[in-house]
Order: C-alpha cells, then sequence, then structure tokens
C-alpha cells in the first residue's frame, strides 16, 4: 500500500507543477512525423512547417531528423477476470514465455543504442526491469498474474519516468482496459500523459475483455458459480470501453466511455495515439510499437525559443505545415511551465535549537553546526528521542534523511547523564537498523549508516552496547575492514573493562586475549585498517609483557605522518614504550621525539619523555617539559587521549557523508 500511495503522491505534484515538455529557459524541442498515407514524408525544413504557441507564430530555429536513441517502457496488462469464475489457469511458466516471446519481438526492432523498460500489471504494478540495453535484457524468472487490475496505477508509472535530455521515450501499454485496483482516477492519468515528456500510445485488448465477459456471463448465468459463491467482496471496477448495443452499422464492435475518453486524449496530447479493432483488424503490441518506432525514425524534431508569448502557464502548440498537400502532421500539443510567486522566505533558524520541530526545520535547511548546538545544550534528551519515535518522519519524502538524524538525535542521548536517555537512544539505533535495510541487498547508504553507528557507540566506552551494534554492521557487511576493525576494538575494550576471561566448561573458550588478538589479525589483513590493527595489536601485547613482538609489529609497520598524522604518533609513543620495557632508555627516547615532532603538544609523548629524562639524570630538559605542560594555555588535542574510543575520532567525517547521502 505505501507504493501505491506514493505513486498517488506523484500523480498530485506532477499536476500541480505542470511538467515542462523539453524545455529549458530558451529552448522548446517538438517531435513532430509527417506521414501521406502510410509512407513518411521526408526531407522537410524549416520553412515548411508552421508553428504556433499560444497562438503566435514562432521561428523555427532548426530541424533536424530524430536520430536520437530512444528508450521503451513496455506496460502489460496480466490481470485476471474482475469476476474470478472458476476454470483452468494459465501456468506461471506459460504466462512467463508468452511475455517474453512478446517483449523479443519488440526488441527485434530496436537499435543497438535503445533501451527497454518493462512493467507488468496486476493487483499490484511490477517493474521486471528498469531501462536496459537491448543487449543486456535478463531472463524473466518470476511475474504475477490473474489478479485485479492496477491499470491506471501502471499506466501513471510509465508516464512519470524522467526522460532524459539526449533520449526520447516511447510508452508502449497493452490492456483490456478494465482498472480494478488502482488509488488514481482516469482524469488524472490523462492530465499526467497531456503534461509527460513521453510519446505514449494504448492498445486494448477487446478480445480478450469480450472472452472474459463471455465466460463470466455463462458461468453465472448457467452454471451459477460466479462471484457471490466464492468471493464476499466485489472489486470497484472501471471499464476504458463497452459493447455497442446491437452491433451498431458503421461503428467499432466497442464504444470509448469516459474514463477511456480520458486515456484517448492524454495519448493523443503526447503525439501518440488510442489503438482499438478496427473492422476485423486487431492491434497489438508489436504492431503498435513498429508503426510508433517508425515514427520516431522518419519524424523530425523542431527547435525554437518562445517570443511574444507569456512564459508561465500552459502553452498550446499547434503545428502544420505551409503547403499541407494533403499531408497528416502528428505532433504534441502543448507544455506547461509553472511560474508560481516566490515563497516568502523561510524564518530563521535558531542558532540554538532547542524543539523537535526547531531541531528538525535546521537539518532540512542544512544547518548542521546549530542542530550540533542545540543538541549538546539539550535539557532532555530523552524527551527529544520520545517525540521522535512518537511523531514519525519529518520527512516523508525523504527516508533517508530521517535515518541519519535518528542518529544525531541517538548521540546526544548516548552521551546524556541518565540511563532511561541512553536506553532511548539504544532503541532508537536497533529500530532504525530494519529501517535502512534495503530489501533487495545492502547499499552504500546503508553501510554509511552502519559505519557512523559504530563510530558513535565505540565513542561511549560501553563494549555491552557497541558489540551488538557492530554484530549487526558485520551480518550486512561481513568483509568491511572498517567493521572487522570495530570488532577488534570493542573486544579490546571489552577485555580490559572486563578483566581475564575464564574458560567454562569441560572445553573452555577462547580468553579475552585469545579473542582481542584474533580479530585484530582479521582486520590486519584488510590493507586499508591494517595500520591501526598491527598499532592497536602492538599495544596489547606490550601491556601484556609481550614488548618483544609489540615492537616486532611497530617497526614492521610503515605510516606516513602526512597521510596519518594520529597513527604515526601512536606508532612513535607505543615504540618507545617498547623499547622502554626492553631496557632501551635511549631508543625510547628517540622515538618519543619522533612523536613529538609529529604531534608537538602531545602530551603523553610529553610526559612519558620527561620521566626517562629524570631516571637519566636529566633534571634540566625534564623541567623545562614539566612548565611547558603545566603553563600551555590550550593544548592541543592529544591523540592518546582518544585512543580506547577507537574510531570514533572518524565520526565527524562518517556523520557528515551521511547526510551528504541523505539529502
Amino acid at each position: 500500500m505505501t507504493a501505491r500511495i506514493a505513486l498517488v503522491v506523484a500523480a498530485v505534484v506532477a499536476l500541480e507543477t505542470q511538467q515542462t515538455f523539453r524545455t529549458t529557459t530558451d529552448l522548446v524541442m517538438v517531435d513532430v512525423s509527417v506521414r501521406s498515407g502510410d509512407r513518411a514524408v521526408t526531407n522537410l525544413t524549416a520553412a515548411d512547417f508552421v508553428l504556433t504557441d499560444n497562438g503566435v507564430r514562432q521561428k523555427i530555429d532548426s530541424v533536424e531528423p530524430a536520430a536520437v536513441p530512444i528508450d521503451v517502457t513496455l506496460v502489460v496488462d496480466l490481470s485476471g477476470n474482475p469476476r474470478r469464475p472458476r476454470g483452468p489457469r494459465l501456468s506461471r511458466a506459460k504466462a512467463i514465455a508468452d511475455l517474453r516471446e512478446e517483449v523479443d519481438r519488440v526488441t527485434t526492432i530496436l537499435r543497438r543504442t535503445d533501451r527497454v523498460r518493462l512493467l507488468a500489471i496486476d493487483t499490484y504494478v511490477r517493474q521486471i526491469w528498469p531501462f536496459l540495453p537491448v543487449a543486456e535484457l535478463p531472463a524473466i524468472s518470476a511475474v504475477e498474474f490473474d489478479g485485479l487490475g492496477a491499470v491506471y496505477e501502471g499506466i501513471a508509472a510509465a508516464l512519470l519516468q524522467p526522460v532524459e535530455p539526449a533520449r526520447r521515450h516511447v510508452i508502449v501499454a497493452r490492456t483490456k482496459g478494465v482498472d480494478t485496483a488502482s488509488s488514481i482516477a482516469a482524469p488524472a492519468v490523462g492530465a499526467i500523459a497531456a503534461r509527460s515528456d513521453a510519446l505514449f500510445h494504448l492498445v486494448i485488448m477487446e478480445e480478450a475483455k469480450d472472452q472474459d465477459m463471455a465466460t463470466s456471463s455463462y458461468q453465472c448465468t448457467a452454471l451459477g458459480m460466479c462471484w457471490p459463491t466464492n468471493r464476499y467482496w466485489v472489486p470497484f471496477r472501471r471499464d476504458l470501453i463497452g459493447v455497442v448495443p446491437n452491433q451498431v452499422p458503421n461503428r467499432p464492435p466497442h464504444d470509448i466511455l469516459p474514463d477511456g475518453q480520458m486515456l484517448k486524449t492524454g495519448a493523443e496530447a503526447t503525439g501518440g495515439a488510442w489503438h482499438q479493432m478496427a473492422m476485423v483488424t486487431t492491434p497489438s503490441l508489436t504492431g503498435t510499437f513498429r508503426r510508433a518506432f517508425d515514427d520516431f525514425r522518419e519524424g523530425y524534431v523542431l527547435r525554437y525559443t518562445p517570443q511574444g508569448v507569456t512564459r508561465g502557464g500552459w502553452h498550446r502548440i499547434d503545428v502544420t505545415l505551409a503547403k499541407p498537400q494533403g499531408f497528416r502532421v502528428r505532433a504534441r500539443r502543448g507544455y506547461g511551465i509553472d511560474e508560481a510567486p516566490p515563497a516568502p522566505p523561510p524564518p530563521p533558524i535558531p542558532r540554538m535549537p532547542r524543539t523537535l520541530g526547531e531541531l528538525a526545520d535546521a537539518y532540512a535547511r542544512g544547518a548542521f553546526p546549530n542542530v550540533a548546538n542545540g543538541l549538546r545544550e539539550a535539557g532532555d534528551p530523552e524527551r527529544l528521542l520520545r517525540e521522535f519515535r512518537e511523531g514519525g518522519n519529518p520527512w516523508l519524502a525523504a527516508p533517508h534523511r530521517e535515518a541519519a538524524f535518528a542518529v544525531e538525535l541517538a548521540e546526544a542521548g548516548l552521551f546524556a547523564k541518565g540511563e532511561d536517555a541512553r536506553k532511548e537512544a539504544t532503541s532508537l539505533l536497533q529500530r532504525f537498523t530494519r529501517f535502512v535495510r534495503h530489501p533487495l541487498g545492502p547499499t552504500e547508504i546503508e553501510r554509511q549508516w552502519h559505519l557512523a553507528v559504530v563510530m558513535l557507540v565505540q565513542g561511549t566506552l560501553r563494549p555491552g552496547l557497541a558489540k551488538p551494534v557492530v554484530d549487526r554492521a558485520l551480518a550486512r557487511f561481513p568483509s568491511d575492514p572498517q567493521f572487522l576493525l570495530a570488532r577488534a576494538i570493542v573486544s579490546d575494550q571489552e577485555s580490559t573493562v572486563a578483566g581475564p576471561k575464564p574458560g567454562v566448561g569441560p572445553k573452555p573458550g577462547p580468553t579475552y586475549e585469545e579473542e582481542v588478538r584474533r580479530y585484530y589479525e582479521a582486520a590486519m589483513a584488510a590493507p586499508s585498517v591494517a595500520t591501526e590493527a598491527r598499532i592497536r595489536l602492538a599495544l596489547r601485547l606490550h601491556r601484556l609483557r609481550q614488548s618483544k613482538e609489540a615492537l616486532a609489529l611497530l617497526d614492521g609497520t610503515s605510516v606516513d605522518p602526512s597521510q596519518a598524522a594520529t597513527l604515526a604518533y601512536l606508532r612513535e609513543l607505543f615504540r618507545g614504550h617498547a623499547l622502554g620495557a626492553l631496557d632501551r632508555p635511549d631508543d625510547a627516547m628517540a622515538a618519543y621525539r619522533e612523536a613529538l615532532l609529529i604531534v608537538p603538544p602531545g602530551q603523553a609523548a610529553r610526559v612519558a619523555l620527561m620521566r626517562r629524562l629524570l631516571e637519566r639524570g636529566d633534571s634540566d630538559e625534564a623541567e623545562a617539559l614539566a612548565d611547558l605542560v603545566q603553563t600551555e594555555r590550550s593544548p592541543a588535542l592529544d591523540p592518546w587521549w582518544m585512543y580506547w574510543q577507537g574510531q570514533y575520532r572518524m565520526y565527524p567525517q562518517a556523520i557528515a557523508r551521511l547526510r551528504e547521502l541523505s539529502r
């Protein structure tokens, strides 16, 4: 039902904004075909055409052969008989084979540069595949058929497809003309067609509809096996065509009903047509497309700059020939430009937004520093989180923005003093893990969302909270280097807090030391995080009094300070610790001095160097360092201070990237 509501919203937006047909501020392009009987008329020039825009004749800037690549949307109606009589049902394999055969007949007409999109209409509208080159069309593995008919929704979905400027769009839809499931009506579909940027042909399958009616009538009248016996409700039914009473002479066997007339008018407004039985000739998807494709291939593109007309509103286009000679001209009937009055300027964004509404407004307008200020000073983050949970998405058309905003709200709750706020934030992140999960497989924005959350929870220094978050990320992205490193860091945090891990049962599990080492070694196999994993494992080994192995790891790790100053500083700091433990004080002091060259105000390296200087009896330099430590007014951030918060140091970049992806 969500997809159906979204389609209705899109249709309303299309009507309200009056989509422009291939126009820019200064240029309008119009596809035109000229035929004499069944023969295309070629070699025409600008002087041969007369074009008026809202009744004002325009100067045609150029006339070009219409040889651009085209995108073809095929819309096939696979719905069943709405009266649902009993009887043998078409097998799924046969339905797929028939559909593929029909598509293949169309694709043989196309050129290498053309693309095809396939939509199937049943109870729901399904895209079998998006626009793909003819040579890359996949197999049809499954279709839904013999259900209700969402005909209007299927046609609207095809018409609302944006068209690339360098291509043209042809829609050929075939249907029995019975809608029983759409949430939009024929007038809306006709209006969308009139303002779309596609050439739309509608093929009516009159024989299939007649067969459904005959079967239903026979079973209801003769056998009593009609809908009351096997259905407790009757779908609302809208027909495009109806049977002409008593087969009136010189008339088609089916009348066009009001709904059908709406769609017919819309198709003709695009330059396309309505196709139904004429005498004994029945239109087909393939035959109709062949004629439409020929019109394209043998037609023209007229370009002009509107002169003498008001720019905004609906523009009626009329294209004729200076010397008609009995030729038939088909062209789009108009285009629309919406020039609504400028909206009043939005209210100023508070420097410190307080309420959820103010925060959401600032977030939508990109005032992220204001949002950060407001959340940092939030007196009751639990209330904000609860209001957000109860109120739902502030941006219905931007679910990814809601997911990003949820992370930033959760940050305020996770670092709050109250346990209730932390629980509310944890619950929010767990809920959004499901919301960002794409049903067709992991996506980049889902990975970025998990990455921001994983970095955030490491900063809380609560491994019990962080561990399930990392596990959920790895379940979706099992080989992602950042998540492999996060698992090692959280395990390292956990072991530091909990102490030794005793074995349990007759077959004891791994100790914390074994587990942490295994995780770090798994991360070391990924080049993008191998350096940090080696440095962190080295400190772990040093703390376990395995300084010789730790030093070997660090000496085998190369870090460019200009690219990764934090890691380069930590490498030298930890080398100094390991060298000191191995009774190499001079080498240790050299390592600390190297660390201070990378981060001059690094307090951890200063204090470690000062201690070594005192041990050696160099009290003057040690006192100078002590004075520097005590008198520095605004010391720069020492990378060691955030070491145990893991990847939290990179959270600002991760959340900034998530904001960008979620716009």
